[in-house]
This record gives structure tokens, C-alpha cells and sequence, in this order.
């Protein structure tokens, strides 16, 4: 069984991205033994989508009306795909240079060039080395590209700041008002604590410690649910777009600010609890 692959005019010289072609294997003539055959490289979509494994035969060319390659699948590989990629249906096809050279007929052009560094730390001063020489191009680091083409993403994160804020404010009312209540089952306790004789501070003290362990048990919770919905967030997604990335992650960063939230939460509303109950006659509290 043999494809036919328009390559299209948006071709790299490394990784070749097709759109308009046949989805469906299509059966060509046998090829003849003087034919030229070519070694391409295609993703594992691309292999899934075109119905191909290693060592089948393609026809591959850079226009509709050819005229057509015949390549040979060498390899069938995974790619390693960038966050706006993950949505892309485009086809991976990847050629030795001089073999793309040739099919499209121009040589001598190239649209990038990615340079991999042994030390990457070096990489800002290479770039102003490279931008210094004045050779026509453009070069960028790694983290700058990714700065010019996170917009989307930098407004998700900023989204996700703010559902983030809306949510500890509402935890901490609903935290508040479970102290309240828990306040007004203690009043009697307080009441006569107060009248036998033990101090304000030990009382206090006391309804911090409850007010603390609550919220941090809720904490803990809380972390627990996260990861069971993160793992559930990335098993669904990387088998959606079949992809390796990493959709949810929770960080020890994350984890500290969390943890430290609410913990404060907890102890502004002891401490909250504690003046309210405080405040009171210990007689009146007690219900005499």
C-alpha cells in the first residue's frame, strides 16, 4: 500500500509540514527498479493518519501535479512538541536536506535554523556574537522565542492568577464562617474555663490551635484533590492530543503558598474567634 503526500508550499528544510493531502492510503503502480527512492522520517501521527509503518512506500512532492518522489519510511518517530503545536492536524515529514533540496527544486534556502548549544548558558552571548556579524539573519535564544510566542499563554496564566485569588477569597469566608460557627459551639466552654480560672492567653491560644489545624487539615485535602484532578487533567489531555507534554503540574512552590495561605487564613480567624469569645463575660458566655 502506497501514499501520496503533497508536501505544500510552507516547506522547511528539516521538518516538512503538509496540510490538503489525501488522508487515505491510496494504491499506486509497482515502482520501477531504476526509481530513485528517497529516506523520509514521519511522526507517529503521520504514520497513524496516513495508515504507514517503517520500511512502507510513500510518494511524496512539493505540488499537487508533481512531479512525485518515491520515499521509503525509515524511521517513525515521536516528536517532541511545543504547547502551540498541540492543536495542530499538519503532517511531520522529515527528509535528509539535499533529498528536500531537490524535491522542491531550489536549494540554498532555509526559513531557521535551531542550534543546539553544549553549554546553554552561553546562549545570550552567542546570540549578540551571531547579531553582531551582520550575515543577514536574526538570532534569538530559546527563551526569547518562547517570550514572542506566549502571549496566549501569559493570558491563561494571568487568568488562572485571578480564578486563583477568587478562590482564597472565598475559601477564606467559608472558613471564617465555619470558625463562627465552631465560635458559637465553644461559647459555653469558654465561658466556664473563664470561670475557673484559666487565663485569657491559654484560651486564646487554645482556639488558634483548633483554628489552625483546620485549616491546615483542609490544606491537606485540598493538595490531595489537587493531585488526583491534575494526574486525571494530564491522562486525559495527552491522550486527546497525543502528546507528552504536561498539562498540570503541582510544584513545591505552589505547594509552600498554598500551605502558607492557609495557615494565615487559619490563624487570623482564631484569632478573630478568640476576640469575639473573649470579649464576652465569662457569666454570659457560660449561660450563667
Amino acid at each position: 500500500m502506497r501514499n501520496r503526500v503533497h508536501l505544500g508550499v510552507a516547506a522547511a528544510l528539516l521538518c516538512v509540514g503538509a496540510a490538503g493531502f489525501p488522508a487515505t492510503a491510496r494504491a499506486q503502480a509497482p515502482f520501477a527498479p531504476r526509481d530513485t527512492v528517497i529516506s523520509v522520517a514521519l511522526s507517529e501521527q503521520a504514520a497513524r493518519r496516513l495508515g504507514v509503518r517503517a520500511g512502507d512506500l510513500l510518494e511524496v512532492a512539493a505540488q499537487p501535479a508533481g512531479p512525485w518522489q518515491h520515499a521509503r519510511v525509515a524511521q517513525v518517530y515521536r516528536p517532541l512538541r511545543y504547547p502551540t503545536e498541540v492543536g495542530r492536524t499538519a503532517i511531520d515529514l522529515r527528509l535528509h536536506v539535499p533529498d528536500l533540496q531537490t524535491l522542491l527544486g531550489r536549494g540554498d534556502q532555509v526559513e531557521s535554523i535551531v542550534v543546539r548549544l553544549r553549554e546553554p548558558a552561553d546562549a545570550p552571548a552567542v546570540v549578540a556574537r551571531l547579531n553582531a556579524a551582520g550575515l543577514g539573519f536574526r538570532a534569538y535564544t530559546s527563551a526569547d522565542l518562547a517570550a514572542q510566542s506566549s502571549s496566549t499563554f501569559e493570558v491563561i496564566r494571568r487568568f488562572h492568577r485571578a480564578i486563583g485569588l477568587v478562590t482564597i477569597l472565598a475559601s477564606s469566608v467559608f472558613l471564617i464562617a465555619i470558625m463562627t460557627l465552631k465560635g458559637e459551639e465553644m461559647r459555653k466552654a469558654v465561658g466556664v474555663m473563664g470561670l475557673i480560672g484559666i487565663s485569657s492567653r491559654t484560651i486564646a491560644g487554645t482556639i488558634l490551635i483548633i483554628a489552625t489545624s483546620v485549616a491546615l487539615l483542609g490544606s491537606i485535602l485540598g493538595i490531595g484533590l489537587g493531585y488526583v484532578l491534575s494526574l486525571a487533567i494530564n491522562v486525559y489531555y495527552r491522550r486527546l492530543f497525543d502528546t507528552d507534554l504536561v498539562f498540570s503540574r503541582i510544584t513545591l512552590p505552589l505547594l509552600g503558598t498554598a500551605i502558607a495561605l492557609s495557615l494565615a487564613l487559619g490563624i487570623a480567624s482564631g484569632a478573630l474567634m478568640a476576640w469575639r469569645l473573649l470579649c464576652r463575660p465569662a457569666l454570659d458566655s457560660a449561660g450563667h
